[in-house]
């Protein structure tokens, strides 16, 4: 993932999986790690719980201006996201979930 998507600006991949237990054996973990993937922490038995569904959607909607084309629309997502904090992305999902 992360050679396909530098060209898009990735520098870094963050992985929010649930807690079953082929996502926590200790050889995925190593793996992941090895790979520089980090993994965002997921609260105990909550296996559906996304992010999104709390409040990124309503985010980006009450944010986004309309947009002329898919690229511009891509861009726009983007530049939201980016202005975002990293803290409060984390804080947001940890309260939120």
């Amino acid at each position: 993932l992360l050679k396909q998507r530098r060209s898009a600006g990735t520098k870094g991949i963050e992985l929010l999986h649930d807690n079953a237990r082929p996502h926590i054996h200790s050889d995925v973990i190593n793996y992941l790690t090895e790979e520089g993937i980090n993994i965002m922490p997921h609260p105990p038995h909550s296996s559906d719980l996304a992010p999104c569904d709390y409040w990124l959607n309503d985010y980006i909607k009450r944010n986004l201006t309309d947009q002329p084309n898919e690229k511009s629309l891509a861009r726009a997502v983007s530049t939201l996201m980016k202005k975002i904090p990293k803290e409060a992305f984390k804080i947001k999902l940890l309260t939120n979930c």
